[in-house]
């Protein structure tokens, strides 16, 4: 299982084809399916309890959504059950040791190539638009980039606690630095930001070894930021350096979003597979470029409260077991993910991808922190 989890993060990086990357997690899934009974006791946790809850009904909204297309609804389901076997296979490896250091090795060593082909590309391609894309499936700037900003976090792990070797600290080094050019030539505001802030947040996890004076660190820290991000708006120098292209019409498509959405059905959502683009300003913007804003107009109040709770009961096991090094990167790499959904994303279920690095991951770290304990798990 540990070896198709990896195999599942390597073809994101560097796999043309989502269909193709998606193999291993089919294999992934069938292997799970066929061994449940070995895992059927993280039904008494809460955290799974309410992934399941949150795929279902973000998943059941397809019979209500228009149009309905059996095709694509039947496809959405399949999706779910990869999703929940990518979950537990995590947790299941995570809870026996047996994947973190290969997972951050292999992201490590397969990055480099990845990241370098990809700045390679930019230079000589020269795309129009002046912006960096990723191989594989990471062909938008934004995308790449907060993956890119992922495996940062994985390359820092490897930096601070698992190297030993002087020559393999200068390539780490080499590979931060690497990656740190390519999510700066995405010249992607949210991921420069959401990446600062995901590197941040792990780095002073690792310094700080008090939960409490972590929690203090991080609200002081979001304070200071609020204010120092509200005084770069009132300038008008920093803000069009932090803003050139104004607000990317975000306002005028979360406003277009939610009058649908109000339209219809708040409460319950108009489904998941209602097109949720909008034409503005003579373009086409596929999707509401805000996570939270897409659970909301696909599954309504409902999910979007099933949601929030999935991410607010993660973040406290993960702190409840602050002591854990892969507790304290999960928490780094959900912060990159919160901050950058604020502004992009738009599908939890799907296919292998970028999801799967930002939110599905850090929530199997933190399902396997409470499988872990002894009320909930006996391993032989």
């Amino acid at each position: 299982m540990a070896v198709l989890v990896v195999a599942c993060f390597v073809s994101v990086l560097i796999l043309p084809s989502q269909s193709a990357a998606s193999y291993p997690s089919y294999v992934l899934s069938l292997v799970m399916l066929v061994y449940c009974a070995q895992w059927k006791d993280v039904l008494e946790t809460s955290l799974f309890r309410l992934i399941i809850g949150l795929l279902i009904w973000l998943s059941l909204s397809a019979l209500w959504s228009e149009p309905l297309v059996w095709r694509e609804a039947f496809s959405v389901w399949t999706r779910t059950v990869l999703v929940v076997c990518f979950v537990v296979a995590v947790a299941e490896c995570q809870l026996r040791g047996h994947m973190q250091r290969w997972l951050v090795s292999a992201l490590a060593s397969v990055g480099v190539f990845a990241v370098l082909t990809a700045i390679v590309v930019f230079y000589v391609t020269r795309p129009l638009d002046g912006r960096l894309n990723g191989l594989g499936q990471l062909d938008t700037h934004v995308i790449a980039a907060l993956v890119y900003g992922c495996v940062g976090l994985f390359a820092l792990r490897l930096l601070v606690l698992e190297s030993r070797a002087p020559l393999t600290r200068v390539g780490v080094v080499m590979l931060l630095g690497i990656i740190t050019c390519a999510i700066y030539l995405s010249d992607s505001r949210n991921a420069w930001v959401s990446v600062l802030i995901g590197w941040l947040v792990y780095l002073i996890a690792l310094v700080v070894r008090d939960r409490q004076q972590f929690v203090a660190t991080m609200m002081t820290a979001f304070v200071i930021g609020g204010v120092s991000f509200c005084v770069c708006l009132n300038d008008e120098v920093l803000r069009d350096w932090m803003l050139p292209r104004g607000d990317s019409f975000r306002l005028l498509i979360w406003n277009s979003t939610l009058e649908r959405l109000f339209a219809g059905s708040w409460l319950f959502g108009l489904g998941i597979l209602t097109p949720d683009g909008a034409s503005l300003g003579g373009s086409i913007f596929t999707h509401p470029h805000n996570m939270y804003l897409a659970v909301f107009y696909q599954g309504g109040a409902v999910g979007l409260l099933l949601y929030l709770v999935l991410l607010l009961r993660s973040v406290q096991i993960l702190l409840k077991n602050f002591t854990s090094s892969d507790a304290k990167l999960a928490l780094g790499i959900l912060a990159l993910a919160l901050a950058a959904h604020l502004l992009d994303g738009h599908n939890l279920i799907d296919k292998v991808g970028d999801t799967w690095f930002l939110i599905w991951l850090p929530v199997a770290i933190a399902l396997a922190h409470e499988w872990h304990q002894p009320q909930h798990r006996n391993l032989v």
